[in-house]
């Protein structure tokens, strides 16, 4: 009996050993671009391409490089402008996204399949098909060099986060929303005290997801956003990787790049718990 065991188990150690190595070697090949390129940024060269071939380690360490870039580049202007326009993405983008899915899940209305297949439509049309009506609609109101001008769009288009919160409804209790009724809460106040303080693990996903989306949005802030006092950071750095005729000193660049991802990293970090919780939860049966 213990002689099969034996083979059996070293086939199981062998099989882990395979699979951490491969996760091992993902990992490297994940993290290796972006460790080059905060070690990058903070070594000084004089020529104003990249070292090559390139090192992992700085030959000259220094902050030079970050110190050009703050004199420079305007990045915190670009750095305030994306924060406030993402914490107002944020915002109008959960309370549409708990509210519509709150309501598609629990309510009894006529036609709400319908609607929600409506809502599912539109995740079919690419953004860029839809972008000259919408710009027209943002111009239109006069919303053009404005911050509510980038967001109300992804707040409009984005059907992806109502599916989320609605499948994540689906699996509560209906017994909660008729506990409510039966005390005499209004549709509104079961939503705020009742489900919506049961949505925080997949509400923090979600604001994961439309930060990192928001972040790193280049094209409908480059249409919108005329004025450069308005730029976001990744609008900014295509403005100064472009306003010198292509004579732009690599290492500034990269110290750009490792400032503007720098926050990202940090929200990721105090939300990821969420994300787990989020996964752990999207278990939860009624």
């Amino acid at each position: 009996m213990s002689n099969k065991i034996k083979p059996e188990r070293a086939k199981f150690q062998g099989f882990h050993i395979i699979y951490y190595l491969i996760l091992t070697i993902s990992a490297v090949a994940i993290i290796l671009p972006f460790f080059w390129l905060v070690m990058t940024s903070f070594d000084k060269f004089n020529t104003y391409s990249l070292p090559f071939p390139p090192r992992l380690l700085p030959e000259n360490p220094s902050v030079f490089n970050y110190d050009m870039a703050l004199k420079n580049v305007p990045i915190i202007s670009y750095l305030v402008n994306t924060f406030i326009i993402v914490i107002l993405s944020v915002v109008l983008n959960i309370f549409v996204a708990t509210l519509s899915g709150f309501c598609i899940s629990k309510g009894k209305f006529p036609g709400r399949n319908l609607i929600l297949l409506f809502i599912l439509s539109n995740m079919m049309v690419p953004f860029e098909i839809k972008l000259m009506p919408i710009y027209n609609i943002i111009k239109g109101v006069g919303l053009s060099n404005n911050y509510l001008g980038v967001v109300l769009p992804g707040v409009m288009t984005n059907a992806m986060f109502i599916f989320f919160i609605k499948q994540f409804c689906d699996g509560l209790p209906s017994d909660l929303y008729e506990a409510g009724v039966i005390d005499g809460a209004s549709k509104i106040r079961i939503y705020a005290q009742i489900f919506l303080p049961l949505m925080g693990p997949v509400v923090a996903t979600l604001v994961v997801l439309d930060v990192v989306n928001v972040w790193n949005d280049l094209l409908w802030p480059m249409i919108v956003l005329t004025d450069a006092n308005l730029s976001t950071i990744q609008l900014g750095l295509v403005r100064y990787n472009t306003g010198a005729n292509g004579q732009v000193h690599a290492g500034i660049q990269t110290a750009l790049s490792v400032l503007s991802v720098l926050p990202l990293g940090i929200i990721f970090c105090f939300m990821q718990k969420y994300i787990v919780q989020s996964i752990a939860a999207s278990g939860l049966k009624q």
